[in-house]
């Protein structure tokens, strides 16, 4: 790792975390905090369970300088018995590292500066490098060096009318999704979308030279919209000749622990979707607008492409997925299942509304926006992921400011008073009370969508209430939890360790900025303990449902962390 880019502190991140001897499935200090820190202006609270008395210490590691603060007396409840009890210390806005502490109890240390998330949103997107599929892997930051994989992808599954069964079809590229080596275009859309989002809130970040690693291949482009575009050209390759667009790609059987090179089974391309297809709509259309100072003729073809899903989806209204039980063997499904029960799921209009947004924003063709509002609903707005997309697309309609749209705002705060009211009662500040598959990315999508909503408040009571549990659901993620765990691999001072990812398992080789899933009170694994709510987590590489990694979740957390530091800008 080279610390003329990455700096010292995420060195000492790095370092710490993958040394510590702790066993990361037990919290080792009771009072928990963000262990990245927090920035001079942001909310400031750590949390002490089963606090045993009514003040608490923030010691200065430098000066050995003590400031008292008092511990709320009300607690929140965490599973049967235990008690959470918050410590609000945001008006403390001197720089430095500290840590809390009461009697013997220490917590982790933390630093109070507005760089502090920078090195963990760099790892973030440069994690998806090393996703890549297809392409050799050389990056001397995590010493990581592999051989390109499945260039031979792949085959089509089913004959449909326009491919005969096993015809071969150019699908080279892309990334793998999660610690499998499937690819699929629910994820990648979103994970694409953020990408281009985050540069669209924070360019003046993003170009920075601390975002460019070594050996970004074009000059004047963003790495981040690089980045991006590895996705963007999988998604091209996975279109249809009549526009309809493809689902995903893997081999029949679940890899077992192994390197990618080493997964030699036939790859297959599996059926087409409406809510794949417009997703893809939605996805090009939105990178048209990014990328047209940068590069006019790709932003054009990005937009032909959008505009040719639309027109099939416009022939065909009612929802369509040519899917068979065959299809899953070896790799997830994506739609709705045993798992994913979702009313979004059974309809693609959440999709076609967020496809119709980014259309009507990127052509002013006044018919998408006219099927658009006939289209929507308010129960189409919630977070933003595959399972429901519309948020990215109703955001974006909503910051042009257009009168037609004051009422997407009206039902954007709605939903952020909703997920408001639940961090008040919820241990941590957490506004999520769904703890399934992928807990931890509904928490980050949480803390964007409360996070949009203290963008467009202003200085309002709610938004700024709604900004302050945006820095809430980031605490969680990085540290300030019932684990006293990062769930970002290689950050923070005791960081998750164990994940279930088959290439590191089978390397040996640790990979930092991963994002986990979290706890999930089904643990489809049987390893996490069930029916716990937030403790239904263990740090196990075996625990799939709970420990695995996937493109969209850090993506999200990327959201999160790029409109933070927008907000931060904007002196919100």
């Amino acid at each position: 790792m080279k610390i003329k880019r990455i700096g010292a502190l995420s060195i000492f991140y790095f370092l710490f975390s993958f040394n510590s001897l702790a066993d990361n499935s037990q919290a080792t200090n009771t009072i928990v905090v963000n262990q990245l820190g927090y920035p001079l202006l942001a909310q400031k609270r750590a949390y002490w369970m089963d606090a045993q008395d009514n003040t608490v210490s923030l010691i200065n590691m430098a000066t050995g300088l003590v400031t008292q603060y008092p511990v709320n007396p009300e607690p929140a409840i965490l599973g049967k018995n235990r008690r959470v009890s918050s410590i609000d210390f945001s008006h403390f806005t001197t720089p430095g590292w500290y840590r809390l502490k009461a009697g013997k109890q220490f917590s982790a240390p933390f630093h109070i500066n507005d760089d502090v998330y920078r090195p963990l949103l760099y790892r973030l997107i440069r994690a998806l490098y090393l996703q890549r599929s297809g392409v050799p892997i050389e990056d001397r930051e995590t010493g990581m060096s592999r051989p390109p994989s499945h260039i031979h992808d792949g085959l089509i599954f089913r004959a449909d009318k326009f491919n005969k069964k096993n015809a071969w079809i150019d699908v080279n590229g892309g990334w793998y999704d999660a610690g499998d080596f499937g690819k699929y275009v629910a994820t990648t859309t979103i994970t694409v979308a953020h990408l281009l989002e985050a540069y669209r809130q924070a360019p003046q970040l993003f170009e920075t030279a601390f975002f460019q690693p070594e050996g970004s291949q074009q000059a004047g482009l963003p790495y981040i919209l690089q980045e991006a575009k590895v996705g963007l050209t999988w998604l091209e390759k996975m279109q249809r000749s009549d526009g309809a667009v493809y689902r995903k790609v893997s081999g029949k059987h679940w890899p077992t622990v192994m390197s990618p090179w080493n997964d030699t089974q036939l790859r297959y391309i599996f059926g087409i979707s409406s809510p794949d297809t417009a997703k893809f709509a939605a996805t090009l259309a939105f990178a048209s607008r990014i990328y047209a100072p940068f590069e006019p003729q790709v932003a054009k073809r990005y937009l032909q492409a959008a505009l040719k899903a639309w027109a099939l989806l416009a022939r065909t209204p009612k929802q369509f997925i040519d899917w068979k039980k065959a299809d899953d063997t070896g790799s997830g499904p994506y739609i709705s299942n045993e798992h994913d029960i979702e009313n979004s799921l059974l309809t693609d209009i959440d999709d076609r509304l967020w496809a119709l947004a980014e259309l009507y924003l990127a052509t002013k063709d006044p018919q998408f926006k006219q099927t658009f509002l006939s289209l929507y609903s308010p129960e189409h707005l919630d977070i933003f992921e595959w399972k429901n997309p519309a948020l990215m697309g109703i955001w974006h309609l909503i910051i042009t400011q257009q009168t037609d749209f004051n009422f997407l705002n009206k039902d954007l705060q709605a939903k952020a008073a909703y997920y408001a009211k639940i961090a008040q009662s919820q241990p941590f500040s957490v506004a999520n009370d769904r703890f399934i598959w992928g807990s931890n990315k509904m928490v980050a999508e949480i803390g964007l969508l409360l996070a949009w909503s203290s963008q467009l408040g202003g200085k309002t009571h709610s938004a700024l209430t709604h900004g302050q549990y945006s820095q809430s659901q980031i605490d969680y993620l990085l540290g300030a939890n019932a684990f006293d765990l990062c769930f970002v691999t290689g950050f923070g001072s005791r960081s998750v360790k164990h994940i279930h990812h088959l290439y590191q398992n089978a390397s040996g080789v640790n990979i930092p900025g991963f994002l986990v899933g979290g706890p999930n009170e089904h643990a489809q694994a049987n390893i996490a303990p069930k029916g716990l709510g937030m403790l239904s987590y263990v740090d196990d590489e075996k625990s799939y449902a709970v420990n695995e990694f996937a493109i969209d979740y850090n993506a999200s957390l990327i959201g999160l962390l790029a409109t933070h530091f927008a907000m931060l800008k904007a002196g919100q």
